[in-house]
């Protein structure tokens, strides 16, 4: 018999005779004051013994004292802990069991036996080895088998087996294969190849090659890294095991280096096999690093994983991918050949790669046959795969809500609810695709607040609006950089009161001086709108200026688009556990900060200036738009194209772009430049990380609200467009800090 089940009797045997007597484990407990008086029950010896018979503690005393006659003898029964039982035996042959309260109930026994002349003795009880040592056997057996059950005990090893488990949530039974992922057709044929050596090594293999043995996805939140990892082992045929970096994490020491341990074993006892760790930086930070030195157990884990990935170990057949978006902080250890040599970036898509990611998530969808993926997709630049999947399925909320509103107007007519249902088709209209999209960035319209309004607030916010949107529009008209105008509405939305849209008109992987500069000015063009046409300012430009600034800086500091020429002094390198503020090793003295903040200022101001003279000189024209833009409170980009050109201030065509030939002495010999309205300025490429330009004006009774400012530029294919916030109450702003500059 196995010996956990010997102690398990044990144990059990145990406390059953500590059940049935109490005296056996050495304990005992007092007589309560109710039950104090109470004896054995009544019983007869056949063979000639004493009879017992019921006597209480009062009658004993009663009778030594007023009969001690009666009473023949008492005798005192003395154990460990006191005197405890008397036993009495009567002048008629006949014997009692009197428990007793106490020393202080002994004594005055005691004393009334000594006053009548009753024969007392007193009689020693020695107790037995289980009555003085049976609790400490039984407490000492149950932490042995305590114990013993943590060591060796329950499933898969009791207690240290259940700390150091790897947490095991449901398996999907889902295979994911490359069809099911669009939108990366770059990073798919990167991991083509490890697919081909998975399910057949073949000629590789003969050729004296290996595919990678790590394999790290790059990339945003939601762009499909995880689906990426998990459609190369559904095509080739391999058994997936995924975790997240977080599980090897634990308070208990070593716990995360046992987890490796198991997890990567687990993996190699079916091959071909994909060992797949999302978000790797939380345990493959920098080792040694941060302040007050590094985490140890962090450490350990992590040392654990580069010895199993290229250590000591058989890693035939087996690839170990890992995903991050912060692989500036990864050590590099980590990141080096023959470990996750293998760097493939993921980013946003296209908008081809849009157009195929809709496709995949429309698949189960009821489309009506107006439907235009290849429009959807043009308006949404930036989205990333998991956004445009929320898109469709937020259709389909959008369009179930439409369809019980259109048939209960329909029912209110006096139409039977069956004529109803089928009037109504049950299919996603591009209406309903166009909403769900502004829902995915906005979040929902709130058209009870608008219609609560007053008309000064309307007002208010219809011109900021309109400023910004007029600014973009003019701009993109003349080829100074900006975008065109693809939606003005005044209907609040989340946190915003209005927004503008300006989306690129294809997908932007640079921005140049001119480009960024047209920024500003649509930023700008909400305030100076109030400025020139309600002369009043308000809160709601707050959110504005920040971008502004944020734009001019990264231009004179980073890029090198300003007179101080090509310098680069913002943030970066440095030790990313820091913080920004004290991972910057940039030292900048106060004469070139100075010049810095004077460049900063002259861009804003010469964007600033050249919004006013241009809202001057329209000024008649932009009054009639924002008489229409009240009056319907949504504006869409064609409808106000064409309220532009019916006015005298609609621009005739397109204006080619003047170009001038770089001076002679510029170290940059291709670069060209477009002359603006105010100052000629060097084109140049840029890449940035920012975002297509969504402005929010707001206003509020007894203070304007804040809005959003005007998004910062567009990012390699990276264009999100960005709602605006409002103040829930005056003097107050508010930010979702999502659009971000450069």
């Amino acid at each position: 018999m196995k010996l956990k089940y010997v102690l398990l009797a044990l144990v059990a045997v145990i406390f059953a005779l500590a059940l049935s007597a109490p005296n056996f484990v050495g304990s005992h407990q007092q007589p309560s004051a109710s039950d104090s008086g109470q004896v054995s029950t009544t019983t007869t010896n056949t063979r000639g013994a004493p009879v017992e018979v019921k006597l209480g503690y009062s009658e004993l005393q009663r009778d030594l004292t007023q009969n001690p006659g009666s009473i023949k003898k008492v005798i005192f029964l003395k154990e460990a802990y006191g005197v405890q039982t008397a036993i009495v035996e009567k002048a008629d042959g006949t014997r009692a069991r009197v428990e007793l309260p106490g020393e202080a109930g002994t004594q005055v026994l005691l004393d009334a036996a000594g006053k009548g002349n009753v024969a007392v003795e007193v009689q020693k009880k020695e107790p037995g080895v289980w009555e003085s040592y049976g609790g400490l056997i039984i407490m000492i057996g149950i932490f042995v088998l305590f114990f013993w059950f943590m060591r060796r005990g329950g499933p898969q090893g009791g207690m240290v087996n259940q700390v150091t488990r790897i947490p095991q949530g449901q398996k999907s039974k889902e295979v994911v294969t490359f069809k099911d992922v669009a939108g990366a057709e770059e990073a798919k044929q990167e991991l083509m190849e490890i697919v081909s050596y998975l399910s057949n090594p073949g000629r590789l293999k003969r050729l004296g090659g290996k595919a990678p043995s790590g394999v790290l996805l790059i990339g945003d939140p939601g762009n499909g890294k995880t689906l990426l990892a998990k459609a190369v082992a559904g095509e080739a045929g391999a058994e997936f095991h995924e975790i997240s970096g977080s599980a090897f994490v634990e308070m208990f020491v070593g716990v995360g280096a046992r987890r490796v341990r198991d997890f990567f074993q687990k993996g190699r006892e079916k091959r071909p096999a994909v060992i797949f760790i999302d978000e790797i930086d939380a345990v493959g930070r920098q080792r040694g690093t941060g302040v007050g030195g590094g985490n140890d157990e962090r450490e350990q884990t992590l040392n654990q994983i580069l010895v199993e990935m290229d250590g000591f170990n058989d890693n035939e057949g087996i690839i170990f991918m890992a995903a991050t978006n912060r692989p500036d902080i990864l050590d590099p250890a980590l990141t080096r050949p023959g470990r996750f040599g293998l760097h493939i970036l993921v980013d946003a898509p296209d908008k081809h790669g849009r157009i195929g990611i809709l496709k995949v998530h429309s698949r189960n969808k009821k489309l009506s046959d107006n439907i235009s993926l290849d429009v959807i997709a043009s308006n949404t630049p930036g989205f990333s795969g998991a956004q445009l999947a929320e898109l469709m399925n937020e259709s389909a909320r959008v369009a179930n809500r439409r369809i019980d509103r259109e048939i209960k107007k329909l029912t209110d007519a006096g139409v039977s609810q069956a004529d109803a249902v089928a009037r109504v088709p049950e299919k996603i209209t591009m209406e309903d695709l166009d909403e769900a999209a502004d829902r995915v960035q906005m979040g929902p319209a709130k058209e009870g607040r608008a219609k609560r309004m007053s008309r000064l607030d309307m007002l208010n916010t219809a011109v900021h609006e309109l400023g910004h949107a007029w600014v973009s529009q003019d701009a993109f008209e003349r080829d100074m950089g900006g975008d065109p105008v693809t939606k003005i509405t005044i209907v609040p939305r989340a946190r915003a009161l209005g927004y503008t849209m300006a989306m690129p008109s294809s997908d932007r992987y640079g921005m140049t001086d001119t480009m960024l500069k047209a920024r500003i000015r649509m930023a700008l063009g909400g305030r100076v709108a109030q400025e020139v046409f309600l002369n009043t300012v308000d809160t709601g430009a707050s959110n504005d200026f920040k971008q502004v600034w944020n734009i001019a800086t990264k231009m004179v500091t980073e890029l090198g688009m300003s007179k101080l020429g090509p310098i680069c002094i913002g943030e970066g390198g440095g030790n990313p556990f820091l913080g920004r503020q004290l991972a910057n090793n940039h030292q900048v003295g106060p004469a070139l900060a100075d010049k810095i903040d004077e460049e900063v200022r002259r861009i804003i101001d010469e964007c600033y200036n050249e919004v006013v003279a241009m809202l001057k000189r329209d000024a008649d024209c932009f009054m009639k738009v924002v008489d229409v833009l009240m009056e319907k409170e949504t504006i869409l980009g064609p409808e106000f194209v064409k309220l532009r050109n019916e006015t005298v201030c609609a621009v005739p065509a397109k204006a080619p772009a003047q170009t001038a030939v770089a001076a002679p002495d510029a170290t940059n010999s291709g670069s060209v430049a477009t002359i603006t309205t105010a100052v000629a300025l060097i084109a140049a490429p840029a890449q940035t990380d920012g975002a297509p330009g969504v402005t929010s004006g707001v206003a509020t009774d007894s203070a304007p609200a804040a809005d959003s400012a005007a998004a910062a530029p567009a990012a390699a294919d990276k264009a999100v467009v960005a709602p605006g916030a409002t103040a829930a109450e005056p003097d107050k702003t508010a930010s979702d800090g999502s659009n971000k500059p450069v």
